[in-house]
Formats: structure tokens, C-alpha cells, sequence
């Protein structure tokens, strides 16, 4: 099967985005690896947000992170011109917040907010805090679940929305003493059903190419990855709703479903504890482990956002995490503290973030 063509980021500019006032990011004419060196603070992290905005439309960071347009400023733009690999033509996508809301356009044309599949760009992240993502709650493991599912299962976005309303006007009734909620049972158990089908076959997938990739450090032996989907393995789903609709009624809420699914990784049969380090490598192998997945599928390479990943693991482990990247022939936007992660390979472009300020040290 032929390598589908995958879009190479070819310059970045942003305008009032945290601490970036005025950024242009030119990466030449093979960006495959671009480094961002620079302290901490420094806008390094910001940088690799300009691009999942351009991407996603939203942001990685959580409401913590402060407004997302530079004070004083009321405006943020930022503008990426990207080109399928091996293609002469260029396409601008342009990501726009002002107070009155955010838009993203695409050569000239609102765009909206598109399906993950239809995105020009599609990109994967290791971000920030990699612990709250394996140990924080449910709702966050499902989003990298469902995320990465999407790509490959298109009716995974209607599905969900169909269940939401129906949920929706299952607790509702639930909250009014369960009169009618029965009315509901059905197309929930249904829904649930196919959506739960879908997780369990990509997870499926998923876990083989994680046991591949993790055979290589050793802290993950015995390790594993299970799906949880929401309720027992050994009742039908509408036999717990039948048998556990007074606890439902009690709590105003639905208590089983895939609205309750989880993903754990497991060692020797327990959930898995894991230094700051460890949770890194172990969200690396994720993304990793569902980039072959998607690759198996046909889809083209990802756009990687790699932050600060090599921070608090030990050199050898570094070393193995990097050879996965560098193998990958996708194109990947690295942080670091330092000027060398360690394991990258030598070509790549390089830049330094300080105070907000781009600097080229070489392309």
C-alpha cells in the first residue's frame, strides 16, 4: 500500500498568543524536526499551542494557563502555511480569537468546527502533565480514547451525540422519580452497545502495538493495558438498569454506561504507579501505539507536539524513546530545556524561546 502524503507544516506566525507578541517561524524546505530550546517560562510550550490551535481550534491548557490573548492586546491570530509533502502547492490555515469568540480559516474560507478526520492538520501531543492524564479522572483517559478512535470509526461523533441527548432525557426523568425512564432503556442499551463495540475493537489494536513498543522498558513488564467499558462483563446492561434504578432514582443520574468507561494500564494485575518519568514514557507508547494503529488504517503520518519528554527520565530510556520518534518520518515540533535531546538525530531545525523572543541557532 502506498504511504499517504501527510502535511508538512512549512512556517508558523503568531500574533498575541500568552507571552508570544510577534513570532515567525520559518522551517525551510524539509522541516521534519524542529527543536524550541529555551527556560522555562520562556514560551517554548506556547509555541507548540499556536499549532495545536491551528489544528484543533481549542487549547491543550486548562483555564489555569491565564486568558490565551496577550494582555492588553484583543486579538490573537496565528497563521500556518503547510503542503502535502512532495506537493509545490501551499494552503494557509489561520486561527483567530477575538472577545467576541474564535474562528479558523482555511485558504480564505470559515471552516468552522470540523469533524477530528477532517482536519487539514492532524496532530498528537505529549504534553505537560502526563500523570493527571493517567491518573486523573475517567473523563480524561475516554477524550484520548475516543480521540484517537475517531479517525478510524467517522460514526464514533454521532454516536456520542445521540447518546448525550438521550442521557440527557434519561436523568432527567430519573430526577423526576424515574416515571418514563424505561421509555429510555432501549435506545441507550443500543447506543451503548455500538459505541462499545467500536472502543473495545480499537482498543483491541491498540494494546498489541502497545505491548510491542513497551517490551522495551523494562519498569512496564508485566504491564498492560484494559478497557473498562462502563459496566459488569457479566450482566446484560438492561438487567443493571432494571435491577439498579432505585440507586439511580436516589442519585438523579445514570450510574452505568459507556459515559463511564475508563482505560487503565495495569501491572501484575493492579493499577500501575508510576513516577512522573514513567507516566511520560508510558503516554509516549499510547501516542505512539495508536499512530500505528492509524497508520495500519491507511491514514497519513501525524504532526507530533513533543514537550519537554526526555525531562525526568533516565538516559537509556530517553535514548529507546527517542529511536521510536525518530523512526516515525513524521514531522515533530520538540521542546527541551537544553540544546540536545538526547538520541535526536543531528539534521533538524533549531530554535531558542526567551522572554517571549525567537531566535534561529540553525536550519
Amino acid at each position: 500500500m502506498e504511504r499517504p502524503n501527510s502535511p508538512q507544516l512549512m512556517s508558523l506566525r503568531v500574533r498575541n498568543l500568552r507571552n508570544l507578541r510577534s513570532i515567525d517561524l520559518g522551517l525551510g524546505e524539509s522541516p521534519h524536526r524542529i527543536l524550541l530550546t529555551g527556560p522555562n517560562g520562556a514560551g517554548k510550550t506556547t509555541l507548540l499551542e499556536a499549532v495545536y490551535l491551528l489544528a484543533r481550534g481549542r487549547s491543550f491548557r486548562g483555564r489555569k494557563a491565564g486568558s490565551l490573548t496577550t494582555v492588553g492586546e484583543r486579538r490573537t491570530l496565528i497563521e500556518g502555511r503547510f503542503r502535502e509533502e512532495g506537493s509545490p502547492n501551499e494552503s494557509i490555515l489561520v486561527f483567530e480569537r477575538r472577545c467576541r469568540g474564535s474562528l479558523r480559516r482555511l485558504d480564505g474560507v470559515e471552516i468552522g468546527s470540523l469533524a477530528p478526520w477532517e482536519s487539514p492538520l492532524r496532530v498528537k501531543l505529549v504534553g505537560e502533565n502526563p500523570q493527571a492524564l493517567l491518573e486523573g479522572e475517567p473523563t480524561l483517559r475516554r477524550g484520548l480514547l475516543d480521540w484517537n478512535l475517531f479517525h478510524v470509526e467517522h460514526q464514533l461523533g454521532q454516536l456520542r451525540l445521540e447518546l448525550r441527548r438521550v442521557l440527557a432525557q434519561r436523568n432527567a426523568a430519573l430526577r423526576s422519580g424515574g416515571e418514563g425512564v424505561s421509555l429510555w432503556n432501549p435506545t441507550f442499551v443500543e447506543l451503548s452497545d455500538r459505541i462499545t463495540a467500536k472502543r473495545t475493537a480499537f482498543v483491541a489494536l491498540w494494546r498489541l502495538q502497545l505491548l510491542s513498543l513497551s517490551s522495551d522498558f523494562p519498569f512496564l513488564e508485566g504491564c498492560d493495558l484494559l478497557f473498562e467499558r462502563g459496566w459488569s462483563m457479566d450482566h446484560d446492561l438492561l438487567d443493571i438498569l432494571e435491577r439498579g434504578r432505585s440507586a439511580e432514582i436516589q442519585r438523579g443520574q445514570t450510574l452505568v454506561g459507556p459515559h463511564r468507561a475508563d482505560l487503565m494500564i495495569v501491572c501484575a494485575g493492579a493499577p500501575a504507579r508510576l513516577s512522573r518519568g514513567q507516566a511520560k514514557v508510558v503516554v509516549c507508547l499510547l501516542q505512539l501505539a495508536a499512530e500505528r494503529v492509524h497508520r495500519g488504517a491507511g491514514l497519513a503520518p501525524s504532526l507530533w507536539l513533543l514537550d519537554d519528554i526526555d525531562a525526568e527520565i533516565d538516559n537509556t530510556t530517553a535514548k529507546r524513546l527517542w529511536e521510536l520518534f525518530e523512526n516515525l518520518d513524521a514531522q515533530r515540533f520538540v521542546t527541551r530545556l537544553m540544546s540536545e535531546p538526547t538520541g535526536i538525530a543531528d539534521q533538524h531545525a533549531m530554535f531558542h524561546v526567551e522572554h517571549g523572543m525567537l531566535s534561529t541557532i540553525g536550519i
